[in-house]
C-alpha cells in the first residue's frame, strides 16, 4: 500500500552507526501529489538546516513497516479546516521498502539484568528490547490496542524513566505452563531523542549483550 493522507508517519532524519543512535521524528500525511508528499512539522521540529537534506519516510502496513528516501525541498504553511499549521514538503528520491528502525540487537532480559517495564503503571514482562522498541507479556488488568499510544515506565537500575511507546500489534497465546492465557504486545518508543533514556538504555541492552556472549562461552 503506498503512502496516503491521514498516515501517521516516522520519520529519520539521521542515522550514527557508531553510536547506534537514530534520530526519529513522528509526522502526519497532508497531502500526495508524487513525487511531492506533504507532512506535519514534527515535534520537535526539523530544522531549516535540514533543508534539501535526505530523510527516509517510514510509515506502517498491517504493523509492517516500510520506508523511502526523500528530499525536504521546502518548509511552508499549510492550511487545515482547523486553520494554518506549519508542514515539510518532501520530494520522493526512493521507492517504498520493508524498513526497520531498530539500530541494535534485540535482548532478552533476565531477572538479573535490573531492567524492568510497566505500561499503563501495570508492570509487564519483558520478552526482548532494543533502542527502538519493546515486545512484551502482560496479564490483562488493561486492554491494548494497535496504533494504541502508551505511558511506557522503563526502570533501569532503579531509576525510572517516562516516555510514550506506540504500539504495532497485540496477540494472545496459550501457553500450557503459564497457567492462564497471556497477552503479548510489539510496540516502539517514540520522541526518545533529547532525553536521556536512549543513552541509558543503549548501555544496559550492551551489557545484556555481554552477559549473554559471556554465557554463551563459559564452560557447562
Amino acid at each position: 500500500m503506498s503512502i496516503r493522507p491521514g498516515l501517521a508517519t516516522r520519520i529519520v532524519t539521521d542515522i550514527d552507526v557508531i553510536k547506534e543512535r537514530v534520530v526519529v521524528k513522528g509526522s502526519t500525511v497532508y497531502e500526495v501529489e508524487e513525487p511531492t508528499i506533504i507532512l506535519a512539522q514534527t515535534d520537535p521540529p526539523i530544522l531549516k538546516s535540514m533543508l534539501h537534506k535526505e530523510v527516509i519516510v517510514t510509515y506502517l502496513v498491517n504493523a509492517v513497516r516500510y520506508g523511502f528516501t526523500a528530499e525536504l525541498v521546502e518548509f511552508i504553511d499549510y492550511r487545515l479546516d482547523s486553520g494554518q499549521v506549519k508542514a515539510l514538503v518532501m520530494r520522493r528520491t526512493g521507492q517504498e521498502k520493508p524498513y526497520s528502525i531498530r539500530m541494535s540487537y534485540r535482548v532478552g532480559p533476565t531477572g538479573q539484568s535490573n531492567i524492568f517495564t510497566s505500561v499503563f503503571a501495570n508492570k509487564v514482562d519483558i520478552v526482548d528490547i532494543s533502542l527502538g522498541g519493546t515486545k512484551f507479556a502482560y496479564g490483562m488488568p488493561f486492554l491494548l490496542e494497535p496504533d494504541d499510544i502508551a505511558q511506557i515506565g522503563l526502570e533501569i537500575d532503579g531509576k525510572v524513566h517516562t516516555l510514550e511507546a506506540h504500539i504495532l500489534r497485540t496477540w494472545q497465546e496459550d501457553l500450557e505452563d503459564a497457567g492462564d492465557d497471556l497477552w503479548f504486545a510489539s510496540a516502539e518508543f517514540v520522541n526518545m531523542e533529547g532525553t536521556t533514556t536512549g543513552p541509558t538504555l543503549l548501555r544496559k541492552i550492551r551489557s545484556i549483550e555481554r552477559e549473554s556472549r559471556q554465557k554463551e562461552t563459559s564452560p557447562i
